[in-house]
């Protein structure tokens, strides 16, 4: 589904400390638009977070979100929602697969109250994995990271997921995002936590997945910086070698910019929170478009092919929005 809205796209700054190559800015010209209006498969529901992940084997794109009905007590919120998947060989038509990433069945499982947030999945040794924030509890509290793993073929559903959380740590525990680096064979987890201690960004590892117990001890890889009221891990790629993550910061006085931090190690450390180390929001935005914050840099081959990020649409409604990336030129 093609928009034909007209969008001020994030501007970007590039910082002298981080290379420009591995920079990229939007062609504003071209938009994609993804909606879940009354004619869709599940009725009119609104798109949140998500990952679009390039399947090399399928020649396809697979996206990932967070289904909200807008018939939900909870809208627009991800409280009781599930994983939706849906397919494209170009980022514009999409298919509609059906849920992937199933809430537990069982009383007491640490996903029983819904699965969310899934902010970067990831293809690792011909398979999709997607990690994704865990409710426990009726109050959707007790939130942990729980990863799933898709079949050969990633439209055969349900997906297989693990037990038991593969981070569970005091707090709440959200924006789970993975990288896979064929030359350790490792997937490394990034995620965000909030707790009394504060917003903290972490990062696990792991070579064996599935196995709940072979995951790394969470280490810190960043801390909100001053000025900030809270975090949210929106994004991660690696590029040329190096470690992306983009986080929101959201301000005591209102509105957010995204940091775009870089490290050669998957746990750092990363280059620092500055102030020229951000996507910006413009300032003049249309009317009839509000941003959500959750942006999505798409990769295919090593490169970023394009941005997604949550919109407002028609009435309550989100949806996705997304322009192709353009490399800047090295002047």
């Amino acid at each position: 589904m093609t928009g034909r809205w007209s969008f001020l796209a994030l501007l970007l700054l590039c910082p002298a400390t981080v290379r420009a190559d591995s920079l990229v800015c939007c062609d504003r010209s071209q938009t994609y638009q993804i909606a879940l209006d009354k004619a869709s498969k599940v009725g009119e529901a609104s798109l949140r977070e998500h990952t679009i992940v390039w399947h090399p084997v399928k020649k396809k794109y697979y996206l990932l979100a967070d289904v909200i009905p807008l018939t939900s007590q909870h809208h627009p919120n991800t409280y009781n929602t599930e994983i939706h998947l849906f397919s494209s060989p170009n980022l514009q038509n999409w298919t509609y697969h059906g849920v992937a990433i199933p809430k537990g069945t069982k009383a007491g499982r640490f996903d029983r109250f819904g699965v969310a947030s899934p902010a970067s999945a990831t293809f690792h040794n011909g398979l999709i994995y997607c990690p994704y924030s865990a409710r426990r509890t009726s109050h959707f509290t007790e939130r942990s990271i729980g990863l799933a793993c898709s079949h050969p073929d990633p439209e055969q559903l349900p997906w297989q997921k693990t037990t038991h959380p593969i981070a569970d740590l005091p707090g709440e525990d959200d924006d789970a995002a993975l990288i896979s680096n064929a030359s350790d064979n490792h997937l490394h987890l990034y995620f965000r936590t909030a707790s009394s201690q504060g917003y903290h960004i972490l990062h696990t590892q792991s070579s064996h997945p599935l196995k709940e117990d072979s995951w790394s001890k969470p280490v810190i890889i960043s801390i909100k910086p001053e000025g900030v009221r809270a975090q949210e891990l929106t994004g991660a790629a690696l590029l040329n070698g190096e470690y992306h993550l983009f986080v929101i910061e959201h301000f005591y006085q209102g509105g957010a910019q995204v940091a775009h931090l870089t490290s050669h190690n998957p746990v750092g450390p990363f280059h620092e929170f500055d102030k020229d180390q951000r996507y910006l929001l413009p300032e003049e935005q249309p009317p009839n478009i509000v941003y959500s914050g959750h942006i999505t840099p798409v990769v295919r081959e090593g490169a970023i092919k394009a941005f997604f990020w949550t919109v407002s649409q028609t009435g309550k409604r989100y949806g996705l929005l997304g322009h192709p990336a353009l490399k800047p030129s090295a002047n």
